[in-house]
Order: structure tokens, then sequence, then C-alpha cells
């Protein structure tokens, strides 16, 4: 690997996040301030990480490490940005002999616990729990080194080749690939948080063309990583299971992801377009609903007949589906009456209310359907 520099901070005090932190608004202080620490998303250059001068008066800090340590940058609790945002920092640890057993410092957003698919991901780059040092109060750092993100959420991946960085570790680690599985990865028991309505045919159908249904919440990350590895396909309901394939190294499958939102293309494309050789994003998103009060939770409302199109000319399938479009018809209906029941949904006054006009909204968008295909 043709490495890019890392940056040596010597005697720099970093606190915590400032405030109560979340994924949209975070800082820090720092003495001094450097621009090294910022973090960037969807290719902007303008930090998402605002640094702010430390405070002269305020008392040193009590804490002060010597040895040479990585700033990881920022440590995210939520699984697709805890894979896209928190570990795209490590890479010193592989560029710098003098960095392969050094400890990793993160700022914590929302005060967050490591969870254990960071635990996990860590353990595919090398290190342990141990490893982590979070940042929960002022510290002074003698030798801090700060390494480029190497990939952005939703933006470029800014390091040639780095795809290849877990290669290595995998082929001591975790079983020799074998590439020929068929994947389909679900999201059906996820309609509280969001899926797309009629994923129960696609589910079906999927599994008529020999493909194996994987719903990732049932599996260690660890373990999901190694059937992606393991298959020659993966098509994705869309959602944060597709940046598991981050963890993968060179031995990733071609990629199909159903849109359920409308900026799948602008989320995904950027990555795709750097960890796969064949990739296809289906988006045929008519409208979004569901019965969350968050509106970003709901699932879509697709042109299931296109995206089944967009399917089988991808992974060759040998279905004609257009002859199905009853069966599509049902498993919307099915899926919506399924979500309207999950007891995971707030119930609010208004439920039966809003769960009517639910059911109007798909079956209006059913009914386009059927009236573009005559």
């Amino acid at each position: 690997m043709d490495w890019p520099e890392v940056t040596e901070l010597r005697d720099i005090t970093i606190t915590p996040l400032l405030g109560p932190s979340s994924k949209g608004s975070l800082a820090l202080a720092a003495d001094p301030p450097s621009p090294a620490l910022q973090h960037f998303r969807y290719g902007s250059q303008e930090s998402a990480l605002k640094i702010q001068p430390l405070d002269t008066d305020s008392t040193p800090p009590a804490i002060v490490v010597e040895d040479p340590i990585i700033y990881g940058g920022l440590l995210f609790r939520h699984f697709g940005h805890a894979l896209t945002e928190s570990i795209h920092r490590l890479w010193p640890r592989y560029a710098l002999k003098e960095l392969h057993r050094a400890k990793v410092a993160f700022n914590l957003v929302n005060n967050t616990k490591i969870m254990p698919y960071v635990t996990e991901a860590l353990n595919l780059h090398g290190l342990s729990k141990s490893d982590v040092f979070p940042i929960t109060e002022p510290v002074l750092f003698k030798r801090l080194f700060v390494g480029q993100q190497a990939r952005t959420l939703a933006g470029p991946t800014t390091i040639p080749r780095y795809r290849t960085m877990l290669d290595r570790d995998h082929s001591r680690r975790l079983p020799p690939p074998a590439g020929e599985r068929r994947l389909y990865v679900s999201r059906l028991h996820h309609h509280h948080t969001g899926s797309y309505y009629g994923e129960s045919f696609v589910e079906h159908a999927l599994v008529e063309e020999g493909f194996d249904v994987v719903h990732p919440e049932n599996h260690s990350l660890t373990d999901f990583v190694i059937m992606l590895r393991n298959s020659r396909m993966a098509v994705f309901a869309e959602g944060s299971a597709i940046h598991a394939l981050e963890l993968c190294g060179s031995h990733v499958p071609e990629v199909a992801v159903i849109s359920r939102r409308p900026v799948s293309m602008q989320r995904f494309s950027p990555l795709l377009f750097d960890i796969c050789d064949r990739w296809m994003i289906s988006e045929q998103l008519r409208t979004t609903a569901g019965m969350a009060l968050d509106v970003k939770k709901h699932s879509g409302l697709l042109e299931l007949p296109a995206v089944m199109r967009d399917l089988r000319d991808f992974a060759d399938l040998s279905s004609d589906f257009d002859q199905r479009r009853a069966e599509m018809v049902r498993a919307v209906e099915d899926d919506v009456e399924r979500h309207i029941a999950d007891p995971r949904n707030e119930r609010t006054d208004d439920y039966e209310a809003r769960a009517d006009e639910l059911r109007r909204t798909a079956r209006k968008m059913v009914s386009l359907e059927g009236r573009r295909a005559a």
C-alpha cells in the first residue's frame, strides 16, 4: 500500500465532545485546535465536527498519555454510522511500524458505550476492546497520530486500494472465502424502523431462485462478514447492513440494493463504486409511509414489478415476474397489515385513523402500478 502521510501532533490536549452530542451536533475543544481532527461527510470540504480553542484558564488535564496513540475520531453507537464513520482512521496501525500495537483514542458521540459490533469491527482490524482509549475528560497526548479519513460517509474513499488493507489479517483470522452463495439481506422484521412493502414477495421469489435469506440481526457481525465473503452475489434491502461490506477486504460479492428511501443512490453509490466490481441500485420508490411518528422510519412503497425486472437483469433470474402481479399486490397488503399490527409501533389516540390512511396510500400506489402495466 502507498500510504499517505500520518500527522503527528505533539503535546495536544483534547476534550470530550462538548454539550449534548448527536450525529448532527458535534464539537470539541483542543489546544492547539488542529484541523487534522476535523471530520468530513458527503464529499463536503466543511467539517461536521467543530474544533474550538480550549479555554486556557481551565484546569490542566489530569490525564497525560506518554505513549504514541492513534486518534480514531468519532465513535458512534448506531451500527451504520459506527462502520462508516468510526473505523476509517485505524489505518496508521498498518502504515507505521511503531504504531502496530498502539491504542486508539475516540471521542464518544453522546457518551456511547462500545457496542458488541464495534468490538467485532475492531477485532477484525487486530484491536481488542482494551486497545480503545475513550476520551471522557480532557487528555494531554504527548504524541497523537492522526490519519485522514480513508473513507467518508456517502463520500469518497481517499486512499487507493484501501479495500485490500484487511486481506492479510483476514487470511489468518477468517476461513477462506468460497464465493458460491447468493444472499438476500432482509429487513422484513424491521418495518418498525423502515423497509419496503412487498418484501415478503421478494424474499419468497429469490428463495425460489436459489438465494439464501439472511436477517443480519440474528448473526454476529463477524459471521455476517464471513457470509458476505463466501457469496458471489448479495441483494440488500437498503439499510445499514450494507456497511458490513466495508469489513470484507477484497472479497466483496456483486451487490444489488433495493432502494427504500429517496437518497439511496447518493448515500451508497460512492461506497459501492469503490469496493464492488459489479453493483446496481434499483430505484423504483414511489413514496414512503408507515406507522412511526418519525417519518424517517417509514417504509417504501415501490413499483415492485420494476424492482423484479431490475433483479432479473442483474442476477440473471429465470422467472417472468410480470405474470405474478397479483402475488405482489397480496404481499404489499400483507406487509402493511403486519406492520400495523407490530407491537413495537408507538400507539397513539389516532393510531387506527393513521392505519387506515396507510392502507389507502398502499392501495393507491398498487392501483397506479396496475394502470401503468395496463
